[in-house]
């Protein structure tokens, strides 16, 4: 048994012993996942599903598709000077030392941060992935999209590493079409070397009976720098572990993330951050807009660990609920093992307010249309951190599209 055959082996057997999560789980308190047991399995993965026509199709960016979870070489365009290859691809054509190192890519070990067997699950069975690999100094002249479109149950893993100064932008995108119950499991591993800077957005689109649970988990070395956007507007039930690790000095990561939900959604966001080294900066802002009788959890969490002197960290979180049906589970944590730091945190909940309202009306405004602006400027402080303008205004027309009044905001907008 080769290396990565034997990591998905033990990752395999981690699940057996996992099993699924559940609320006796502190982690899992208030996201119910029992009814994901039967869509584990994956069945015929790369089945007829097309991505033309699909996505940001105006995005100027090298494309990468994968149908099911499997890569579709058809329909992605992707450039000579960088490596990028399918991870199938490259577990199929590696051998000796290099099938130990792709290995690691499946390792999932039970005592690292908000791992559980949905986790592990994804390492035993995952059927392909994007592979980016970044040498040292360079810079990927335009952004890598990485389009996922899936009408059945899939799971695939992406691992990005970036050399030592490299740049990148990187935006994963979930959507799929039918009708079907289906459940997608994926996990990004990235890792950047000193100097490295990612953005990284990630859109969550996918219908409405679908399931989504994911992973990121971000190993930072020194003075490197992470931006995360993550966009949650579809699926059923959706649930994203977001892990960072700031391990050598100088490391900064920003994680920016917008629900947007209505009718009976679920979302729920768990994040965390190791502060582990000295004079790193971490900073966290999450908003959430529900309407109908949707649920959002937040759960946040920075760990400042002995030793990391000078740590600067702030995380904040608001909710907006647009109906007294709708439901905000938030809880920001700090967890503090140093003196010389300067941290902070907090978080808010309430409804649009009464004065602005009358304010708007005042200068003729309708009602609904003066509820829409100012659920849009709540919400688009987030978008604003996005530096990719296209994908901002991707964003924007798809979040507000699910408000009941959107028609009367584009007038105004305009």
């Amino acid at each position: 048994m080769n290396p990565v055959e034997q990591a998905r082996q033990d990752a395999l057997s981690l699940f057996k012993e996992l099993g699924l999560p559940n609320k006796c789980n502190e982690d899992w308190k208030y996201t119910d996942v029992s009814r994901l047991e039967g869509l584990l399995d994956i069945g015929g993965v790369g089945a007829d599903v097309h991505s033309e026509g699909l996505g940001m199709v105006d995005l100027d960016a090298y494309r990468m598709v994968f149908a099911n979870g499997v890569f579709d070489a058809a329909q992605s365009n992707l450039p000579d000077a960088v490596e990028i290859v399918s991870l199938a691809a490259l577990e199929a054509s590696v051998s000796g030392e290099e099938s130990k190192a792709l290995a690691k890519l499946f390792h999932v070990s039970g005592n690292e941060p908000l791992v559980n067997g949905l986790t592990a699950l994804n390492a035993a069975i995952a059927s392909d992935g994007a592979a980016v690999c970044l040498a040292d100094n360079s810079v990927l002249d335009k952004p890598l999209y990485i389009l996922h479109v899936s009408n059945q149950n899939n799971a695939i893993r992406h691992g990005l590493m970036l050399g030592e100064n490299a740049q990148a932008q990187v935006i994963e995108h979930f959507i799929s079409v039918g009708e079907e119950n289906a459940l997608s499991n994926c996990v990004t591993a990235v890792i950047l070397k000193n100097g490295a800077s990612l953005e990284h957005s990630r859109l969550q689109q996918e219908g409405k009976k679908q399931a989504h649970v994911a992973r990121v988990e971000v190993k930072q070395f020194r003075d490197s720098s992470y931006t995360f956007h993550g966009i949650e507007l579809g699926a059923s039930l959706s649930r994203t572990d977001l892990v960072v690790s700031l391990s050598e000095p100088g490391a900064s990561c920003e994680l920016n993330g917008l629900f947007v939900l209505d009718g009976r959604q679920h979302v729920d966001h768990h994040t965390r951050i190791d502060h582990q080294a000295p004079h790193c900066v971490s900073r966290e802002n999450y908003r959430t807009v529900l309407d109908g009788r949707s649920h959002g959890v937040f759960n946040g969490k920075v760990v400042v660990h002995k030793g990391a002197i000078k740590t600067d960290s702030s995380q904040s979180n608001g909710n907006l609920l647009l109906s007294n049906h709708a439901q905000i589970d938030t809880k920001p944590e700090l967890e503090i093992y140093n003196d010389d730091v300067k941290c902070a945190h907090g978080a808010t909940v309430g409804q649009l307010d009464d004065k602005q309202l009358f304010y708007l009306r005042s200068r003729g405004i309708c009602e609904e249309a003066a509820q829409e602006l100012l659920v849009f400027a709540f919400a688009d402080e987030i978008l604003a951190a996005m530096s990719n303008q296209v994908v901002r205004s991707y964003v924007e027309k798809a979040a507000f599209a699910k408000l009941p009044h959107a028609s009367d905001l584009d007038g105004l907008m305009g």
